[in-house]
């Protein structure tokens, strides 16, 4: 919804919505907190939960990267706006080691091929009759102009 919301809000990512919304909830990571770190970590308790990305096993890498974008757009405007209600999203971060995977076997079929890991499509049998990938690719990148205005947010909050 956060991701939607950003395409309606910004112009320059306008043109992604419709493969926003064709993503959908299956596209979506998920996460998972550091709640069980603290029987063992008692300084943890003292500040906020961290949550980490939990990426689908099927999703391209850089689909992941692109959709963070949407995620640093949509924190910006939610801050600029002042008739805002409710909480911010939290905040989530990628596990400093090593990507972390979801255990779900959700996945969106018929999208394009370069939305889909190479490794996850090569393990599966069923890739003609089941996740039928499109032949087109689709460009992963952002508006030049995307990418000054979360540089210039995140430099003038220093």
């Amino acid at each position: 919804m956060r991701r939607l919301e950003a395409c309606l809000l910004h112009p320059k990512l306008a043109k992604h919505r419709p493969m926003i919304q064709r993503l959908g909830i299956d596209g979506m990571s998920s996460d998972e907190s550091d709640y069980g770190e603290l029987p063992r970590n008692p300084p943890a308790r003292m500040r906020p939960p961290r949550y980490y990305v939990l990426q689908p096993l099927w999703r391209h890498p850089d689909l992941s990267a692109f959709l963070e974008t949407f995620d640093v757009v949509y924190c910006i405007l939610r801050r600029l706006s002042i008739n805002r209600c409710g909480a911010y999203a939290r905040l989530r971060q990628q596990s400093a080691t090593t990507v972390k995977y979801s255990t779900s076997k959700a996945f969106v079929p018929g999208l394009s091929v370069s939305t889909y890991s190479a490794n996850w499509l090569e393990g599966r049998g069923d890739v003609e009759f089941v996740v039928f990938p499109s032949s087109e690719p689709y460009s992963f990148t952002h508006d030049p102009e995307v990418i000054r205005y979360v540089s210039k947010s995140y430099l003038s909050s220093l």
